[in-house]
């Protein structure tokens, strides 16, 4: 008893470092990733970079030409806004300067390009086909494992299905949706196995609950386990399709409403 209590005090510091580590690294994968995303890629990481250490082109014109880019990638770094141009990101920093654009109007619209360019209408089309494609999936995925009932093995028998855990047993029909099963307990089925007819449903489903083999226990366990584990699954999967799908069109109609306005603000300040 002892030397199983020191095995087992001396592995878990071993795992707790090892999931520790684990942790970090996808920690560090985290930042790398997010630092890439606001800088828009490793190509203007790198030019971060090289400028931080003033190292830049000698050509006069590339000069030049590398301060505007750096002036746009700052612009876009900053305001999370996408242009191409520095003259838009002149015209859009006064447009959020006079209050005549918010910055909340851009909120998850830099992934979809261009700000000031009108989406064409087939990949519009497209765009709104796919947000939606992943709220169906999300959708299918949560309707397929709602009936699924975590921590039990389930078996069919004619219109019945029973189910089983380690230490409670229920019975269902598919005749009757409206009354609540009733849960039995290991004691409850040794008793009702003395008073019943064993071929009935409850003698076949205690039988089965009260199965004390080894081998049995294995296999149930397992059973459970997949069975939790594919419930689980599937509701991850839903919960991360719903939710790209929200960010997805939300995001979209965001960049749609946005560039509308900064389109609108550019002509009258062409009129003006």
């Amino acid at each position: 008893m002892d030397n199983h209590t020191s095995f087992g005090e001396g592995v878990m510091p071993e795992s707790l470092v090892e999931k520790k580590e684990i942790l970090t690294y996808i920690l560090y994968i985290v930042v790398f990733l997010f630092v890439m995303s606001r800088a828009y890629g490793i190509a203007n990481l790198l030019r971060f970079l090289f400028r931080y250490l003033n190292i830049g082109y000698s050509d006069r014109k590339m000069k030049s030409l590398d301060e505007k880019w750096f002036n746009i990638q700052l612009f876009k770094i900053i305001n999370r806004i996408n242009i191409t141009k520095i003259e838009d990101a002149r015209l859009i920093q006064k447009g959020l300067n006079e209050g005549h654009l918010k910055t909340s109007s851009f909120f998850l619209t830099s992934s979809w390009g261009d700000i000031t360019l009108p989406m064409p209408l087939r990949r519009k089309i497209f765009s709104y086909l796919m947000g939606f494609t992943l709220i169906i999936l999300g959708s299918v995925a949560w309707y397929v494992q709602k009936p699924i009932i975590g921590g039990y093995a389930k078996f069919d028998y004619k219109e019945f299905s029973y189910y089983i855990s380690k230490d409670k047993l229920f019975i269902t029909s598919s005749n009757d949706y409206d009354t609540p099963p009733d849960i039995r307990s290991k004691e409850d089925c040794r008793n009702a196995l003395k008073a019943i007819d064993e071929t009935s449903i409850l003698a076949i489903a205690c039988t089965k609950f009260l199965d004390e083999r080894e081998s049995y226990q294995w296999w149930l366990d397992d059973k459970i386990k997949s069975i939790s584990e594919a419930k689980n699954d599937l509701a991850m999967l839903a919960y991360v399709y719903l939710t790209l799908g929200v960010i997805w069109l939300f995001s979209l109609v965001q960049y749609l409403r946005a560039g509308n306005k900064v389109r609108e603000y550019k002509a009258s300040s062409e009129n003006d």
